[in-house]
């Protein structure tokens, strides 16, 4: 059996508006109580890789704090377990802040790992993929290199600005950019499964044809000298590149039948756990079709909306489409509609709040 890790890769150029002015794409908080990285970790853990990277771009702090040891993912701490992987070096600098720098800062990870192959993947597109199953078949391909992609029809509608295969059988002859031009692309899943020793000689190669080369740019250069192979996957996917994107995936997941996608027996998402007590729902209490995590305290009407722990909901409050983060409250007879509250906000003067341009953004921590 191949002996693998796993590398969450987190340079990318995907930002949600101020929910990411102070922290990272990976731990912004999504469905009341997980981070965004939750669901690749939980993939490798659910994969059975038990030595894992994090290349951490920016902002590191929130991370830190969410990650902590890694035990929460069910890890073996044993064989590995979870490293945190900085660039100090490039971090203020964004033309050589990317992930093949952030690999050279950190070879000593990958080489003391003494893996057989590496599997790369990003926090933003959220997948229930078993890696061990694109592991499985990249070894028997006999491949260096392996791209996992999904064939969409609606990639005039997302996806736009992510990279498509173009295939030859099973190889990758060519990477493009998704216009949006088309419906039908082999989209890529920014998931790579690679040898360890061709990843080594990449990152070296890399360097040589450009210091402002990233493993994206790497591959689509090597497109025609090297032979990469192609895996399809078939399960559930969703692209979260964009503050618009964060708010439609998450409405969606409401929806009973994508969420039994995603939380499956047998395949359990993992986050830290808070020691907060039970949600309550006082006398004037109405919830329909929303997640409400532990913690929070409702006494209004809350329809198709996502609370965090500890958010409050004034009594008469009306509260339909909106994402409130952890510590927020809403002062009683306040009305909002269409609306993201980031963490320990306050709704008190201005009392009705309606998205109509998309979802209306609060600042963490203002008072409004």
């Amino acid at each position: 059996m191949a002996k693998v890790v796993g590398i969450v890769n987190l340079h990318s150029d995907v930002t949600y508006k101020g929910l990411t002015e102070k922290r990272p794409v990976a731990s912004v908080s999504f469905l009341g109580r997980y981070g965004i990285i939750d669901f690749v970790l939980s993939n490798m853990s659910n994969s059975n890789l038990d030595t894992v990277g994090v290349l951490i771009k920016e902002k590191p702090r929130s991370l830190f704090k969410h990650l902590g040891s890694g035990s929460s993912w069910n890890f073996n701490s044993k064989s590995g377990g979870v490293s945190l992987l900085y660039n100090e070096k490039y971090a203020n600098n964004a033309m050589y802040n990317h992930d093949i720098n952030n690999l050279v800062e950190n070879i000593a990870f990958i080489e003391k790992s003494k893996a057989d192959c590496v599997v790369i993947a990003p926090a933003h597109i959220i997948t229930t993929m078993d890696y061990s199953e694109v592991v499985d078949a990249h070894m028997k391909s006999g491949a260096e290199i392996t791209m996992v992609y999904q064939k969409i029809s609606n990639a005039n509608e997302t996806f736009v600005g992510s990279d498509y295969l173009r295939l030859k059988g099973k190889q990758v002859t060519e990477i493009k950019t998704n216009k949006g031009n088309r419906k039908e692309r082999n989209i890529s899943l920014e998931t790579y499964v690679i040898n360890t020793k061709v990843l080594l000689k990449l990152i070296d190669y890399a360097k040589k044809i450009s210091s402002f080369f990233d493993l994206k740019d790497t591959l689509t250069y090597l497109c025609d000298e090297r032979k990469i192979m192609a895996y399809e996957y078939r399960g559930f996917a969703r692209c979260i590149d964009s503050y618009e994107a964060y708010y439609n995936v998450s409405m969606e997941f409401l929806d009973m039948d994508i969420n039994t996608q995603v939380f499956k027996s047998g395949w359990p998402i993992f986050t830290n756990t808070n020691d907060t007590p039970p949600t309550k729902y006082l006398k004037n209490a109405k919830v329909k079709k929303s997640f409400v995590a532990n913690g929070a305290v409702v006494d209004g009407e809350v329809e198709g909306c996502i609370l965090s722990r500890n958010v409050v909901i004034g009594k008469n409050a009306v509260v339909k489409n909106c994402i409130i983060l952890n510590g927020s409250k809403v002062s009683p007879n306040a009305h909002l509609e269409n609306v993201i509250i980031d963490k320990d906000a306050r709704i008190e003067k201005k009392k009705e709040l309606i998205g109509e341009d998309g979802p209306l953004y609060v600042r963490e921590g203002d008072v409004v």
